[in-house]
């Protein structure tokens, strides 16, 4: 993973700077050795890529989503869907925490079974950035057959 990290970097640094439109490129600056010194490599991260070039990754913390980006390039043709059904099968529960001023991400995770469970008026830095709390749960009957072969 070290050798990707540099890549993984750069998708996070292209989704934020096409998604997060409330964050100047001074605060993503800030935000980038962060990310890349400590958030990435204390999570267990599963990347979608083609021919060798990252397309997107998600970034997992037991059973809570950490991170989830895809390139620009990439966004809207199934990437991120894929990478949160990966999730999906790792664990019967799933929470993450969306920016709420990225609404295209909230309603990605909503159409995608998750619910608000809560919300903060600040983001892990202590931002005025306002997080909403989601949280998936595999259905019963879904679960019951989960990792069943027929």
């Amino acid at each position: 993973m070290a050798e990707d990290l540099e890549e993984l970097t750069n998708v996070w640094r292209d989704s934020v700077e096409a998604t997060h439109h409330f964050l100047s490129l001074e605060a993503i600056d800030r935000l980038e050795p962060l990310v890349r010194d400590k958030h990435i490599p204390s999570l267990r991260i599963h990347v979608a890529e083609r021919n060798g070039c990252i397309l997107g990754f998600i970034g997992m913390d037991r059973d809570h989503v950490a991170m989830l980006y895809v390139a620009d390039e990439a966004r809207s043709k199934g990437v991120g869907s894929r990478l949160l059904e990966w999730a999906k099968d790792q664990t019967p529960r799933l929470s993450l925490d969306v920016n709420e001023q990225n609404p295209r991400a909230a309603v990605f995770y909503v159409k995608r079974g998750f619910r608000p469970v809560g919300r903060s008026e600040n983001d892990a830095q202590g931002q005025p950035h306002p997080l909403l709390q989601l949280f998936w749960e595999r259905d019963p009957v879904e679960a019951a057959l989960h990792g069943m072969e027929f």
